[in-house]
């Protein structure tokens, strides 16, 4: 949301409508938000003036309220009409001296507001209404709600034949925004929670808050707004909220009096475990230059965690994008000591110094160099700043059903202005999902928790029964005699169109049932034809590599009334029909047909008062006088949201606590060339022959460069410095606090197949010598199970292995769960005897407990 959005410009010169307020109040229910934005607005101006503005939202939300309160005496309400037509009837209001209020989808994720013959002195309230899902944060196990403060700079063009918006009669003038410097007004920003079950706790990772819990002695009720009084919010807010059992399997049912039909909602985290499979991993990395410092930082860390947590017998590559690409291998090489080592250097060495943010043709890549013998995933880890989602999309679709169902995307969006349209777009074609993370978070367990799901086949053959007589089923197996209209819209439909447009008795969205995850929220809905009711009792059925997967999901046995559940519904419905995979395409007597859902998306939206790619609110203020004042229509000009700020490339900053930030705007234009004028950059150097010799004396492992390590400070001191001084060094560190810093160091000391070596990083980390150190835990299991092949390395892997049990599951479980597994499959190689794999893991343990408790 762009707070400053409304400006004009009168006699050639840049004029802005004074903000006079903001409201924002967002109400939360379990895991669905309803928002209202509310920007007031003065026009100083002798003259009416027209003005635009864009802002953001999440790409799978719902607006469905538009309205305008005029001077406080009266209100006009936007109803929702077909695109070409509501501009059109915009058009011919403002030039008949009536003011008109026009909101239009310019993409899935950024919308604009135009305002028509804003007389002088008037004050104007423009309010948006909108409804949204909130994503699972597996970081926290808790639901995330984030409000969109951004709309960054996309590379590319808007207007390129490549756009990822459709013009379709629209007022709409891409790329083509200006903003108000001025706010002499406080954010009014308000959240509501109110939750079915008790609220454990609330954070924001992106702001200061202050959370009023218990409300009215509620504990399922909580208030939160800003602590501090700003003007603007210069990031995405987020908040997380964690509500007792909210992961568990619901059903809600809600009845919709104005259309007459019952709509369910499905929703669950699973938590069902599948074995691993082989697999082709690639992680496609952005290091183009809007990744600057920040977001580059959390893509290499994000990269080597994930690089160490592959399992054995896994094919991997790391291909970097920006302007151009390239790969680290010509093809996905096998998981190996020097295939780790190569890529744990790029990922340490990884810059963002690729120019623009060409993500299609580095996918394109990725796709066609994959292996055949195997199934592949895809990691992207972006920030998104692209115009041509579109085609990106279509390139994902295209080769996941090339591939039958061996190829699967995930995407991690990183940065706090990521594009979520791009990011969740590419992984819901790709049937992944995707995970978010901001400059300020810990995101670990997001991409181990993505790569866990990425190594397990998917499931399949999903069906869920919403209804006894199971209408769905019918209507994908029967003729045409088994379908019937519900009648949504008042209007009709040409007759040549009516065997096309057609609706089932139970209407599913999204039409496939989406991949289902561990860890990740499952949401379906369905809509029931009029006198239709749903199962007490919802079935969930599926076919997993390991047998057959049933969940029944009892029915709520409250009915809401309302339109929110039917309008996230409908949402997906429309999302189904824009990604061509509704019941419409699919529907066999469709078959060869050119398919043109823009009637059927026009008709959801006239009836659940939805903006849409071909839907948008119109409102008139009809005067009966024409102003004595000669109307003046404003010129839109072409200027970026693009601010410079410390560390955070592109962005938009604004007026803080401590007063305002001076803009800098730039033309697009000179934006792609910022872009790209490191396109030329040369690529990060090589390792050398000396450089490889010192990782495998270390067990193969590069030291981690963006934290202080043992290996690391060992490099930067002199040849001639003594053990003495280097544990001198070592010593400030406290290698027994559970924090990350000395998860990456120890797990920086594994060896690709598991094992942990015994070589003088290993010694160093324990602060001891050598092996004489542990000569002792040596004897005593000689003395009890003798004499045993490998003892210093099942003892350095054993000893490690109850480090991360016992001082690293409290808090990074998560994080090192697979390169603790790769460890526990390593040692059961070394010693197959069960008997005496348990006597020696538990004299590592007590070793390790002593070591912690040793104060000196």
């Amino acid at each position: 949301m762009q707070i400053y959005g409304l400006c004009c410009v009168i006699e050639n010169k840049e004029t802005p409508i004074p903000l006079q307020n903001v409201v924002i109040e967002a109400n939360i229910v379990d895991m669905i938000t309803e928002v209202t934005i509310s920007q007031t607005y003065k026009n100083v101006e002798k003259d009416p003036i027209e003005a635009r503005y864009k802002f953001p939202i999440h790409e799978a939300a719902a607006v469905c309220g538009f309205e305008a309160d005029i001077d406080g005496q009266r209100k006009v309400k936007g109803v929702v009409k077909e695109a070409k037509k509501a501009a059109q009837e915009y058009t011919e209001a403002i030039e008949k001296g009536h003011g008109a209020y026009l909101l239009e989808s310019e993409s899935a994720d950024v919308f604009q507001c135009s305002i028509g013959n804003i007389t002088s002195g008037q004050t104007i309230v423009v309010k948006i209404t909108y409804v949204s899902e909130l994503k699972h944060d597996s970081e926290t196990e808790k639901i995330r709600f984030v409000l969109p403060t951004h709309i960054v700079p996309r590379y590319g063009s808007s207007t390129s034949t490549s756009t990822s918006s459709s013009n379709d009669g629209k007022i709409l003038e891409p790329d083509a925004v200006l903003y108000s410097k001025e706010a002499n007004f406080y954010l009014d920003l308000t959240v509501t929670c109110r939750m079915t079950s008790i609220i454990q706790s609330i954070e924001s990772p992106s702001h200061k808050i202050s959370t009023e819990m218990n409300i009215d002695e509620n504990p399922k009720i909580s208030k939160i707004t800003l602590a501090d009084q700003i003007t603007y919010l210069e990031k995405d807010f987020i908040l997380v909220v964690k509500s007792k059992d909210l992961d568990q399997p619901r059903a809600f049912l809600e009845y919709n009096p104005e259309t007459q039909t019952n709509c369910v909602m499905l929703t669950l985290v699973p938590k069902f475990s599948l074995n691993t499979t082989i697999t082709e991993l690639i992680f496609v990395v952005d290091r183009s230059g809007s990744m600057s410092v920040e977001p580059m930082k959390k893509a290499a860390q994000a990269l080597e965690l994930l690089l160490r947590s592959i399992p054995e017998d896994c094919y991997f590559n790391v291909v970097s994008f920006g302007s151009h690409h390239d790969s680290l291998f010509p093809k996905s090489q096998l998981y190996s000591e020097e295939s780790l080592s190569e890529a744990i250097n790029l990922a340490q060495k990884m810059t963002s110094n690729y120019g623009g943010t060409e993500v299609y043709s580095a996918l394109k890549w990725s796709f066609e160099n994959s292996r055949n013998d195997m199934a592949t995933t895809v990691f992207l880890i972006t920030d998104g700043e692209v115009w041509n989602v579109n085609q990106i999309v279509e390139l994902v679709r295209t080769n996941e059903e090339k591939k039958d169902g061996d190829l699967r995307l995930f995407s991690l969006g990183i940065g706090d202005a990521v594009s979520h349209h791009l990011v969740e777009s590419v992984a819901r074609t790709g049937k992944g999902y995707a995970q978010f993370v901001t400059n300020s978070e810990r995101m670990d367990k997001k991409v181990i928790g993505m790569l866990k799901n990425a190594l397990k086949p998917p499931i399949k053959d999903y069906e869920i029964t919403w209804t006894d007589n199971n209408f769905l089923e019918s209507n994908k197996n029967e003729e045409s005699d088994m379908m019937q209209d519900i009648n949504f819209a008042s209007d009709n439909t040409s007759s040549s169109q009516n065997d096309i447009f057609t609706d089932f008795k139970v209407q599913q969205a999204p039409y496939f049932i989406p991949p289902i995850y561990p860890g990740v929220r499952f949401i379906v809905y369905c809509i029931l034809e009029k006198n239709i009711e749903p199962c007490k009792v919802i079935t969930l059925n599926a076919t997993s590599q390991d047998g057959p997967i049933k969940l029944d999901i009892p029915l709520d046995p409250v009915t809401l009334q309302g339109s929110i559940i039917h309008r996230l519904a409908v949402r997906k419905l429309i999302q189904d029909l824009d990604d061509e995979k509704s019941f419409l395409h699919k529907n066999p007597k469709n078959a060869g047909k050119n398919i043109s859902a823009k009637e059927y998306i026009v008709k959801l939206g006239k009836t659940f008062n939805l903006a849409s790619k071909h839907t948008s609110f119109i409102g008139i203020d009809e005067r009966t006088s024409e102003p004595d004042e000669v109307f003046i229509k404003a010129k839109q000009v072409i200027v970026p949201q693009a601010v410079v700020s410390s560390g955070s490339g592109r962005g938009l900053s604004g007026l803080g606590k401590g007063g305002a930030k001076r803009h800098r705007r730039i033309s697009f234009d000179a934006m792609n060339d910022e872009d790209d004028e490191d396109d030329d950059a040369p690529p990060p150097p090589k390792r050398s022959a000396t450089n490889r010799t010192a990782r495998k004396s270390t067990g193969g492992k590069a030291p981690r460069k963006q934290l202080t390590t043992s290996a690391a400070r060992s490099q930067h001191v002199a040849q001639e410095t003594t053990l003495q001084e280097i544990e001198q060094l070592e010593i400030k560190i406290n290698h027994k606090e559970s924090n990350v810093e000395n998860l990456f160091e120890l797990l920086g000391l594994q060896s690709f197949d598991g094992k942990f070596l015994p070589n003088k990083s290993f010694y160093e980390f324990f602060y001891k010598n050598d092996l004489n150190d542990l000569n002792d835990l040596k004897q005593e299991i000689k003395k009890e199970i003798g004499e045993i092949k490998e003892i210093e390395e099942i003892l350095t892997t054993c000893i490690s292995m109850k480090y991360l049990e016992i001082i690293m599951f409290e808090n990074f479980k998560d994080e090192c769960e697979m390169c603790y597994e790769k460890a526990e499959k390593a040692l059961k190689k070394m010693v197959e005897n069960e008997e005496k794999r348990n006597i020696i893991s538990e004299k590592a343990k007590e070793w390790v407990q002593n070591w912690v408790n040793d104060k000196e």
